[in-house]
């Protein structure tokens, strides 16, 4: 062989650095996976603070403080009624159930906060979980869609529309790596 003609073995190892950079360049890359990732993070904090919220509601001093505090309110806001639920529902379910409430809590965050790392650090581990663990969830907020009144559905409608896209585009990618896989192995 020619000493200034690459080998073949010259031209793998030239490859896999441009290959390296290219993963490395994806890697740093804010897309869909990303995007959805950071939605999670989001959704972890809110269930963090949830969870705290009502971990809180388990002192009775404190639920009597806002009973006190929704007597200073209008009658006829709806901040005093929400509250007013609220704090009725959360004094029905007892110090037992609130703390089941706040184990599935947690426990649902950490599925949640799992989702979102996977994806940040693009596992396709992550995106199978993601797809599967949002699924499951749908066919409980079709059914909050259609038990709800007409006029408090609308926060059932951005959720429902927002994990039908999350499912659809982690599907597509999932189907692409498939089609990908399948022709590289044939």
């Amino acid at each position: 062989m020619h000493p200034s003609l690459p080998s073949p073995s010259d031209s793998s190892s030239a490859v896999a650095p441009a290959t390296a950079a290219a993963t490395a360049i994806a890697a740093r890359k804010f897309d869909g996976l990303r995007l959805i990732a950071l939605l999670k993070f989001v959704k972890a904090l809110l269930l963090i603070a949830t969870s705290y919220g009502v971990h809180k509601l388990l002192d009775a001093a404190r639920v009597e403080r806002l009973y006190t505090w929704s007597a200073t309110l209008n009658d006829d806001r709806l901040e005093r009624k929400l509250l007013l639920r609220a704090l009725t529902w959360i004094e029905n379910l007892g110090a037992q159930r609130i703390q089941i409430v706040i184990a599935v809590t947690v426990a649902y965050t950490a599925v949640v906060l799992t989702e979102g790392i996977g994806l940040w650090l693009r596992r396709p581990w992550a995106e199978w979980l993601t797809v599967i663990a949002t699924s499951s969830l749908i066919p409980f907020e079709l059914w909050e869609l259609i038990t709800r009144p007409p006029g408090r559905k609308l926060a059932i409608v951005a959720t429902l529309t927002l994990n039908l896209v999350v499912v659809w585009y982690l599907a597509r990618l999932l189907r692409a790596a498939q089609a990908r896989h399948l022709h590289a192995t044939g």
